[in-house]
């Protein structure tokens, strides 16, 4: 129960921030210039991400997933500097397609995302891609698919609509072979 509990309320938390001011588009520059937004390992001892992508990055990275979208809102969660992105194709959150992503430190070892496989407590679904990059696919939600690797995660989903979970998983495989392991 509390696992789902931290989910939930993850979810909330990214949509809250997401939605607050949905209606214009971010125009100027990135949340983070490229490679600018830097972290350590926190105490789990997890590798460090030494840089995080910015939006224009990860819009690269998801190609087709967010063709025929705008990049309509750049934040940051509270106390994090990872950024997240946010893509519509111009209708109102939950009537039109959209797709948001984020790319952040985790502080997990190799340990600590090998004890996760086979715990279907946890939402952990296999995915032979997700176990090449070396981490493990988590079904947060519907609407919500992470990939857990030692020292960072990978996040994908949508506002709204959660009709195509594996749609995000696959969004989310796609930034992380982006990026490389």
């Amino acid at each position: 129960m509390g696992d789902r509990r931290i989910r939930v309320g993850a979810v909330a938390a990214v949509i809250a921030v997401l939605a607050t001011g949905c209606g214009s588009v971010t125009r100027g520059s990135a949340v983070a210039e490229p490679g600018a937004v830097t972290t350590s390992a926190g105490s789990g001892g997890g590798q460090p991400v030494t840089a995080l992508p910015d939006c224009a990055t990860l819009d690269r990275a998801l190609g087709a997933f967010v063709a025929g979208m705008t990049l309509s809102k750049q934040t940051t969660m509270p106390g994090s500097a990872a950024p997240i992105c946010l893509w519509t194709d111009g209708a109102p959150i939950g009537v039109g397609d959209n797709l948001f992503a984020g790319v952040k430190d985790n502080g997990f070892t190799a340990a600590m995302i090998d004890s996760m496989r086979g715990r279907g407590s946890l939402s952990v679904v296999d995915d032979p891609r997700v176990t090449a990059l070396g981490g493990v696919a988590l079904r947060v939600t519907d609407s919500l698919a992470t990939i857990a690797m030692p020292g960072r995660s990978v996040d994908a989903g949508t506002l709204g609509r959660s009709d195509d979970w594996q749609h995000y998983l696959d969004a989310a495989v796609s930034i992380a072979q982006f990026l490389g392991k």
